[in-house]
């Protein structure tokens, strides 16, 4: 989508909602059923909201998955269309390698990059290359336009913010904007995703954890060596060792990466990580980190430790440290509203499936929703990106159908982290 087609379309979003609003308010006063009115009207702005940030992708998409993590706060309908947005993956159409002539101009002479690109999105795209002495690299290459696509959104995203701050009044939108257009300013420079990268290289090179070399790198250029492997979107057809492979490795990587390397890889797309052929996992595209990561994780470990030997009391303590809850709430109201499935803890091994994930509790899948009815829920912005990768990397576990020794892998996770400054 060009920049000036999306940037009317996500415009459009404030003003025809805001007018459905506005009509509601004067139906009202006419003596319309109130209630009945603004469900209407909200009903139909949730759907064109979602409709706009889930055909814009990019920087807009991205917040919209921010946004499903409190969906739940709307009635099960439209939370079920904002919850649709964290399906959805980018997969844009790329540009002709000649249009990013300038940029690839940085690259040492002899560098032979082939024409075909192997994955798009809507700030760059990534070409496989062989490199000056021979090395099969990979190159992700950014966009142009992309700072100007990324600044225009976040110019309808903050118009938007009212607008979202009346559907879910719970959330501090402000907030959660300007926590998103840091990440995207942190996304835009690719000699940050560089330096992450190795630091991750560095700390799981001993874990049997996989993560590509970084050859090469300006702010729009990133080159890393190439790895093969079977993605994971490719692993339902593998045998059940390969999987229950895979799903151990990567949950050792997310719940381990906070204390390994104070950071926690927060993009769970299935195709950023690959299983090779020895059983070694291999990770790739470092441009979404969570940085000073560890809260949540020790947050969700923790509730599940805590609430396994039936230290109630010490639950709520988590959670209030956390200031996730008033001082007035209970232990019991706290562990009736989570009600934690404690299943993948407490057995020493546990099938993450589909299913499971269907009718597990909503603890952590939004915690707007366990919250509901304790407090006026304060979660803070900079838990997101760690939430979105616990919860992402939960999801992945139930798609590839596997089984984990999960206590054992969570063994120390819970224990205390130091708070980021």
């Amino acid at each position: 989508m060009g920049l000036i087609r999306r940037a009317a379309s996500l415009a459009a979003v404030p003003v025809t909602t805001g007018a459905r609003l506005a009509g509601a308010a004067t139906a009202t006063a006419f003596g319309a059923d109130r209630d009945a009115v603004y469900a209407k009207a909200t009903a139909a702005s949730v759907e064109t909201l979602t409709a706009a940030l889930a055909k814009a992708r990019g920087p807009a998409l991205k917040f919209g998955q921010a946004l499903a993590v409190f969906s739940s706060a709307l009635p099960p309908e439209q939370a079920a269309q904002l919850t649709a947005l964290t399906r959805l993956y980018e997969d844009a159409k790329p540009q002709p390698l000649k249009t990013l002539a300038k940029q690839l101009s940085d690259l040492p002479a002899g560098v032979v990059v082939e024409p075909e690109a192997i994955a798009a999105a809507s700030l760059g795209q990534v070409h496989r290359a062989t490199w000056t002495d021979g090395t099969q690299v990979a190159i992700k290459v950014q966009y142009a336009d992309a700072p100007r696509v990324v600044k225009a959104d976040m110019l309808q995203l903050r118009a938007m913010a009212p607008l979202v701050g009346r559907l879910l009044p719970t959330l501090d939108v402000k907030a959660l904007v300007d926590e998103h257009a840091t990440r995207l300013a942190e996304e835009l420079n690719y000699t940050n995703e560089a330096r992450w990268q190795e630091a991750f290289r560095e700390a799981w090179a001993d874990e049997g954890i996989v993560i590509p070399r970084v050859i090469f790198s300006t702010g729009t250029l990133l080159v890393t060596e190439w790895i093969g492997g079977t993605p994971f979107t490719a692993l339902k057809d593998e045998p059940a060792h390969r999987r229950d492979a895979a799903g151990r490795q990567l949950a050792r990587f997310c719940f381990w990466s906070p204390r390994l390397v104070g950071a926690t890889h927060a993009d769970p797309h299935p195709g950023n990580f690959r299983l090779l052929d020895d059983d070694r996992l291999a990770v790739l595209d470092f441009g979404s980190v969570a940085d000073d990561s560890g809260l949540f994780t020790h947050l969700f470990s923790q509730t599940l430790i805590l609430t396994a030997e039936g230290r109630d009391d010490e639950v709520l303590d988590v959670w209030r440290n956390a200031g996730l809850v008033a001082e007035s709430t209970t232990t019991p109201q706290l562990i009736e509203m989570l009600d934690p499935d404690v299943r993948p803890y407490t057995r020493e091994e546990f099938t993450f499936s589909r299913e499971w994930l269907q009718t597990r509790s909503q603890q952590f899948q939004d915690p707007v929703q366990a919250l509901q009815g304790a407090s006026r829920l304060r979660f803070p912005p900079d838990y997101l990106l760690e939430h979105r990768a616990v919860m992402g990397t939960i999801a992945l576990l139930c798609g590839l159908d596997s089984t984990v020794d999960f206590r054992t892998v969570m063994d120390g996770v819970g224990d205390d982290v130091p708070q980021p400054a």
